[in-house]
């Protein structure tokens, strides 16, 4: 039974762990000649022509794998068997006759590390996968492969990957499912909603024209008392052109009396 500790040890930069033995589960720690021999020791493996996206029954695998038709002596990656012991690069013999190990991954120490590619498929076609199980005992141990990718899958909202940035135009007409909106763009999208205000009264004019540079008519206008209860007032409210909004007093406001907020 492992012993519980609720504190850190601390060796002071000075002593060392010693006789750790090689690990056998991903929790444990290595040693630093185990890690330099991981580091060095990537296995590559001969490229497999397809591989799985699902269970195969080894026994009798059928005609395909991935789309691609096998003919005999194809070598193929399981990497997604229900039983995970089962998993490896093997020999495709027949549709009905049982794959076979690959005479150079049919041994744990040969799938150590081992990295493959793949040739052919309509979903693993150009990937890569690597055997991240350690200390492996063919035919109990589960084996894991995890994609060794050299390029980066295309972004989406499952997976992440590499993305494109979208255009203005892209983002004006809500057109792309797969870019990714920058601030800038966004900040410029054509339907966004804009707003401006301004203080508006000098005691002295009863007409103020108010530039929005909104580039349309289609704006709306309040103008609210700047003080008190800062409730709305009415005011006659033209739109001289697509940039500018003019407000008319029948007295003059006194300064910075009210405020007008312009909003497209």
């Amino acid at each position: 039974m492992a012993k519980q500790v609720h504190s850190d040890l601390d060796f002071l930069n000075t002593t060392k762990i010693v006789n750790l033995p090689d690990p056998t589960d991903p929790q444990h720690p290595v040693t630093k000649a185990y890690a330099d021999a991981i580091s060095q020791a990537i296995s590559w493996k001969d490229n497999v022509r397809a591989a799985s996206t699902a269970n195969v029954n080894i026994a009798s695998p059928g005609a395909s794998l991935d789309g691609v038709t096998l003919v005999s002596g194809d070598r193929i990656l399981l990497k997604d068997q229900s039983t995970a012991s089962q998993n490896g690069i093997y020999i495709w013999n027949s549709d009905v006759t049982p794959a076979t190990r690959a005479l150079d991954a049919d041994l744990g120490s040969e799938l150590l590390m081992a990295v493959v590619g793949v040739d052919e498929g309509t979903a693993n076609a150009d990937t890569m996968w690597r055997c991240d199980t350690v200390a492996i005992t063919i035919g109990s141990t589960s084996i894991s492969f995890v994609s060794f990718q050299t390029s980066v899958p295309a972004a989406s909202t499952t997976t992440a990957g590499v993305a494109e940035l979208a255009t203005q135009g892209e983002v004006d007409g809500l057109a792309a499912t797969d870019k990714i909106i920058t601030p800038e763009t966004l900040g410029n999208w054509s339907g966004r909603a804009k707003k401006i205000a301004f203080a508006v009264g000098d005691a002295s004019a009863t007409q103020f024209d108010l530039s929005h540079n909104f580039n349309t008519r289609d704006v709306t206008v309040e103008v609210y008392r700047n003080s008190g209860n800062y409730d709305s007032i009415l005011c006659e409210v033209g739109r001289l052109d697509v940039n500018t909004v003019r407000l008319n007093f029948t007295s003059a406001p006194a300064s910075n009396a009210f405020r007008c907020v312009i909003q497209a």
